[in-house]
């Protein structure tokens, strides 16, 4: 059963008035004894709807679903309300009021308190409106697991490849270095090997040596949310400290977590009383702006921003009227969004102590529980050691301050030895005056306190005259802080330092650093001053270091032939290396910007009875095909030396071998059959070499990437069917993507006589093939593969039969005139 349109109605009965355009009144005295007197008369009320299905679009809190049929009942009040299956329910991401049984119909109000609906006849448009705070939101960036790729497998080899001569005082020396960076894809099981060879050649001896400096297995584990790691690692450092260790970790892999769940940013809840624009500032910069319909709403993907600041959030609604609400923002880096956890587990034995190695397992465990609250905590047991973490972060109006607790207990040959540590941070922005306190922190550790590389690192050197030395072993009271002062259109000031003392009478440590910096039009300005005071003890004997340098940098873009330049210029004044000046120029020779070069002169002042030092130098940077090439020449008065080298990649794949830049963790293998020389967008001079292959040096994981191919540069004897593919790949996949191509001659042939050929006909070749079209004026545009053959027009029985002589197979576009061959004709 359907209902009858209004908006037709008038057309049919003289007796249906329109009152406006979307008004109308229904004369039952008109029909009077034809029966459809009170049928018609229910649409005197517009929101009126007759029992029955009705296929309408549906628009769920202002976005359009999709046309479907809806039922319309009747309730037991008589009232006629949308009822939607469970399923539309879940989908759209709505949630329930209460357990309802899958087969079920409801009405919005039924589903979730709150839900209301309804319904332009005319348009045959339902309208549904729920509380933004019942929908499970998803955030703009999220890319669902399932379309997450784990690319090919392949296998891979990162070289650079450095080589250097010096000549300095009458004797020469020459050194090289090779760094490997490999890896085995086979599936989502990804092997991975770092290794170096190094070699020394002067007038007394030649040293060579080859280091495997690291292997390891991994595999990404989507269900989880994390990354296992099989061999030799790190463990994270964000609690514990980190150590280098062959084992097993397992741990959550943050990459895989849509942009609004990194960070921290706290979550936004308020009601609207109508349909509203929400717009949340930080400091006078709009951070998100969103449309919410009226109920409770929860903005929980905020962005995070670099700088903290209590946010000011804007409510207009329909009706005009604005409110608003102010919720505080500040974090350190330890702060989570509420509901999010995070957790890592290692297992194995470290590396780096020699005979003093030891097994060992680490648990770190954080959760984000409120806007104010992030809670932490983390475990360490070792061979004869054991530490214990607490902490969490708070974060007020006053700032975010963390705070962590741990306790130690470890034993150094028969010495037992426990103590604990407490850790603060705070981190706050000052909107009103635009000083920002990047992150401040204070620790404290007992004499007894031991991290655990400190504890094996003491142990692998019992009983030697020379004792252990870290920055954190015995260490008592470390200060750390770091401002920034924003001052307009006048600059940026900040300073940080740093203060570190130690029991035993070890000694202690200040640094401090202050600079300033500032644009005129397009001229960049900075002034920074540092001052570093050291001074340790060992055995009976006491050193002292100070050192306090200034420095002025001056950085000018010029603008001459085709291209911008940088003039830089630096000097700097220290209390113990004196006084030198640099002025360089830089930037890129081509177009492409893939030549680029640097040019250098500089002074320095001399110390004692040398004098004065003035060098120059040079340098060149070539980014290519198959890597990039640098080398570079510098002299002085008392040296002289260059260097060269190369970077890049080599990936064997099942069809062959392809060179490109140097590769990330994630990259992508494009295949593009017989378009030899496009380049790839972003792609750091790659481009497709003569197999058909060209490499996209780096990808971002678990995020849609758009890939691109320039085919100006191309081989003339093939065209790009697609310039563009989107592909989300796990981290450390190689992914592979396949461009469609068409190789062949280009013609362009006239087709002489008097029947008009149709404009859009298919050309096919003798094999089927769909290899062209038909253009305007009788003409047909066609890439072919051979030197002679047959085009045939689709539902027509004309034929072109060609042949290309030694000229015309060298033209870009070769043009013919040819007239139509019956089919089965020679």
């Amino acid at each position: 059963m359907s209902a009858i349109n209004p908006h037709w109605c008038w057309l049919l009965f003289p007796g249906i008035t329109p009152l406006y355009a979307s008004e109308y009144t229904f004369d039952e005295a008109l029909l009077l004894g034809s029966g459809y007197e009170k049928g018609l008369a229910q649409f005197n009320d517009q929101t009126a709807v007759a029992p029955g299905h009705y296929s309408v679009d549906i628009w769920l809190n202002g976005q359009y679903i999709g046309r479907d049929d809806v039922l319309f009942r009747q309730d037991t009040q008589g009232r006629v309300s949308p009822c939607l299956p469970v399923k539309f329910w879940d989908e759209q991401g709505v949630t329930a009021a209460a357990e309802m049984p899958p087969d079920a119909c409801l009405e919005p109000e039924a589903r979730i308190s709150g839900g209301r609906w309804d319904f332009d006849q005319g348009l045959l448009r339902l309208n549904l409106s729920v509380p933004q705070a019942a929908m499970k939101r998803t955030p703009q960036d999220y890319v669902p697991p399932s379309q997450w790729q784990s690319g090919e497998s392949v296998l891979f080899s990162n070289y650079n490849l450095h080589v250097y001569h010096n000549k300095n005082g009458g004797q020469q020396s020459d050194y090289g270095w090779l760094g490997l960076s490999s890896g085995f894809n086979l599936g989502s099981w990804q092997f991975r090997q770092q290794s170096s060879a190094n070699w020394r050649r002067d007038e007394y001896r030649e040293t060579q040596r080859w280091d495997a400096l690291q292997t390891w297995l991994q595999h990404p584990i989507a269900k989880l949310e994390s990354v296992l790691t099989v061999g030799e690692s790190y463990t994270p450092g964000n609690l514990l400290g980190s150590m280098a260790f062959t084992g097993i970790k397992l741990e959550t892999d943050q990459r895989m977590w849509p942009q609004s769940r990194r960070g921290y940013a706290p979550e936004v809840r308020g009601t609207a009383s109508t349909p509203s624009r929400v717009v949340v500032k930080q400091n006078g910069r709009t951070l998100y702006e969103t449309s919410v319909p009226q109920g409770p709403f929860v903005l929980d993907d905020l962005p995070n921003t670099a700088w903290d600041g209590d946010l000011q959030v804007e409510i207009t609604g329909a009706d005009g009227k604005k409110s608003g609400f102010t919720v505080p923002y500040a974090s350190v880096p330890l702060s989570l969004r509420p509901g999010v956890w995070r957790y890592g587990l290692v297992a194995g034995k470290t590396r780096d102590y020699s005979a003093a190695d030891g097994v060992f397992t680490d648990f770190t465990l954080e959760r984000g529980m409120t806007n104010l609250l992030t809670a932490n905590g983390a475990v360490r047991v070792g061979d004869e050691y054991q530490a214990l973490l607490i902490g969490g972060v708070l974060a007020t109006t006053l700032g975010a301050f963390g705070v962590d607790l741990t306790g130690s207990r470890a034993r150094i040959a028969s010495q037992s030895l426990s103590g604990w540590r407490m850790q603060t941070n705070w981190s706050k922005t000052f909107s009103p005056t635009g000083t920002h306190v990047a992150l401040a922190g204070y620790r404290y550790s007992t004499e007894g306190y031991r991290d655990y590389g400190d504890v094996l690192g003491e142990r692998s050197v019992s009983g030697r005259d020379t004792p252990w030395r870290s920055d954190t072993l015995r260490q008592r009271n470390q200060f750390t802080a770091t401002v920034n002062q924003t001052l307009g259109g006048y600059g940026n000031l900040w300073v940080s330092g740093s203060m570190m003392d130690y029991y035993g009478g070890r000694g202690n440590s200040t640094q401090l650093q202050a600079g300033y910096n500032t644009t005129f039009g397009r001229v960049t300005l900075g002034v920074s001053f540092s001052r570093q005071n050291t001074w340790w003890r060992s055995g009976d004997n006491a050193q002292a270091q100070k050192e306090n340098v200034a420095t002025l940098t001056l950085s000018v873009p010029l603008s001459f032939g085709e291209r911008e330049h940088t003039l830089a210029l630096s000097a700097s004044q220290a209390q113990q290396a004196g006084r030198n000046a640099q002025l360089a120029l830089s930037g890129a020779l081509d177009n492409e910007e893939s030549l680029n070069y640097a040019l250098s002169t500089g002074w320095q002042q001399g110390q004692g009875e040398a004098g004065d030092v003035t060098d120059w130098s040079g340098s060149l940077q070539k980014n290519t095909a198959f890597g990039t090439l640098n080398g570079s020449v510098s002299q002085a008065q008392n040296y002289q030396q260059w260097t060269a080298g190369v970077r890049g990649a080599v990936v064997v794949h099942r069809h062959g071998v392809v060179t490109g830049p140097w590769v990330g963790d994630t990259f992508a293998l494009v295949e593009a059959p017989g378009a030899e020389g496009a380049r790839v967008g972003s792609g750091q001079g790659s481009t497709v070499n003569s197999g058909g292959y060209a490499l996209v040096p780096s990808l971002t994981p678990y995020r849609y990437n758009n890939v691109t191919l320039d085919g100006s540069a191309m081989n003339t004897n093939a065209e790009l069917q697609e310039s563009q593919r989107r592909v989300a790949p796990m981290a450390g996949a190689a992914v592979k993507l396949r461009f469609a191509t068409l190789a062949g001659y280009p013609l362009l042939i006239t087709v002489s006589g008097k029947e008009t050929l149709p404009v859009g006909t298919s050309v096919i070749d003798d094999r089927g093939r769909v290899v062209g079209m038909v253009a305007q004026g009788n003409q047909v545009y066609a890439r072919v593969e051979g030197e002679q053959g047959r085009l045939t027009l689709e539902g027509s029985d004309c034929s072109l039969p060609w042949k290309l002589n030694e000229q015309q197979r060298t033209e870009p576009l070769i043009a013919l005139t040819l007239a139509c061959v019956a089919k089965g004709q020679s």
